[in-house]
């Protein structure tokens, strides 16, 4: 099950080789990055595999400069969190043009 898991979600870790992924060491990283650009079917899969409580307790330990704006407030609206600190949060879209002449 666990290898069938980082199949699922293989697109969305191009970064890296996802079949070093281990599901349960490797569940936070796993976590903000299903929620940050999966897809709702891969959203559904990813409380079916962890739960609901899982998912709400490591999207709590922030992963900065991850999430956009949108993508933040429906994490938000789906986890049922009424405050967090945003700024750990969300990508500085702005940090790269400020260089430009």
């Amino acid at each position: 099950m666990a290898r069938e898991i980082t199949k699922k979600f293989a697109p969305l870790f191009w970064f890296l080789d996802y079949k070093k992924l281990d599901p349960e060491k490797d569940k936070h990283l796993i976590i903000h990055q299903v929620l940050s650009y999966g897809t709702m079917d891969d959203m559904r899969e990813l409380f079916r595999v962890y739960g609901f409580k899982t998912v709400k307790k490591e999207f709590k330990k922030p992963k900065r400069g991850l999430y956009q704006p949108n993508i933040l407030a429906f994490c938000q609206y789906i986890l049922k969190i009424k405050k967090l600190d945003e700024k750990k949060y969300l990508k500085n879209v702005y940090a790269s043009t400020s260089r430009i002449v």
